[in-house]
């Protein structure tokens, strides 16, 4: 009876070490990796026709305004192929997973930053693009490149969720703005601007929150009973994943691009207060989907606790 307790033991033990216990992605980790790829491509072509139509300072200026739709692309890009190669590789030991993992990030990135060298025309603000996009690429292939799979491909989920929610509500913004009082004086189109982007800050954090949920339900459902149950911190982990990709962005950006930032801030007065404008926007943003994201998810994962009877 003991050695047959002890069998059994080993074998979930066993079962808990393997890759299904990760939880396989919900939705297919290739096919997170396509349209991140696609994204990422979509956004160079973006920034690759505005820099290209500009010369001098309105090149340098249009760099500077690109880089952070493109370097978090570059993040979330390098996640997805990160998270598909390992994926495929699951039945390698770790080490070499991971090395498999982090390789494809970088692959990803040393492509991306050849094709900005070799078409956006060279300069300074180009060489500078590449450089940051390939290290963005490549942190992210790193951030990815772990054992919890399943919060990984949730973070990649809910970021690709959050960039196209965020493109949709950008259309809406001249509504937003009239929503909230915009009319000809700069005081009240600056309130009407910070209450736009919060709004439109808090909807992406639901959603980063609502996907990172149902992605991990998914996966965790699918895996079956040979898995481990991810617990209400993967939830939080992965809901605020998309903010801490944007603020991983952030980071990225401040440093490795700071001289692009610096070269459009120099350009005039009102080109710097822009920027610094822009910056903590951004930071803002960042921090609102983090935390409504880390909320959200973790709202919904206790709705389906069990209730305790008196």
């Amino acid at each position: 009876m003991t050695d047959q307790s002890s069998v059994t033991e080993a074998v979930r033990a066993r079962r808990a070490e393997t890759p299904a216990a990760e939880g396989p992605p919900a939705f297919g980790a290739s096919v997170l990796a396509v349209i991140a790829l696609a994204w990422l491509a979509a956004m160079m072509w973006s920034s690759h026709a505005e820099i290209t139509s500009g010369e001098g300072t309105l090149a340098i200026t249009s760099a500077a305004m690109s880089l952070p739709t493109v370097i978090s692309a570059g993040l979330v890009a390098g996640a997805a192929a990160s998270l598909a190669v390992g994926h495929l590789l699951r039945r390698l030991r770790t080490p070499l997973r991971f090395a498999a993992s982090v390789g494809a990030g970088l692959a990803v990135g040393v492509i991306a930053a050849l094709v900005v060298i070799s078409s956006y025309g060279g300069g300074e603000a180009s060489t500078v693009l590449a450089g940051t996009l390939a290290a963005a690429v490549t942190a992210g292939g790193a951030l990815a490149a772990v054992r919890a799979r399943a919060v990984a491909g949730a973070i990649v989920a809910a970021g690709l969720v959050v960039f196209a929610v965020e493109q949709v509500l950008d259309n809406f913004q001249p509504h937003l703005m009239s929503l909230y009082g915009s009319k000809d004086d700069p005081s009240s189109r600056l309130s009407a601007s910070g209450w736009s982007a919060l709004t439109i800050a808090v909807c992406t954090g639901l959603a980063a929150g609502l996907v990172a949920y149902f992605y991990l339900r998914r996966a965790a459902r699918r895996a079956g009973e040979e898995a481990v149950a991810p617990k209400w911190p993967a939830y939080a982990i992965a809901g605020a994943g998309p903010g801490l990709l944007l603020g991983a962005a952030e980071f990225i950006i401040r440093t490795l691009g700071a001289d692009v930032l610096a070269l459009a801030g120099s350009v005039s007065e009102a080109d710097a207060t822009a920027q610094q404008m822009m910056d903590s926007s951004r930071v803002n943003n960042a921090l609102v989907v983090l935390f409504v994201g880390a909320i959200v998810a973790i709202i919904m994962f206790g709705r389906t606790m069990p209730k305790r009877t008196a």
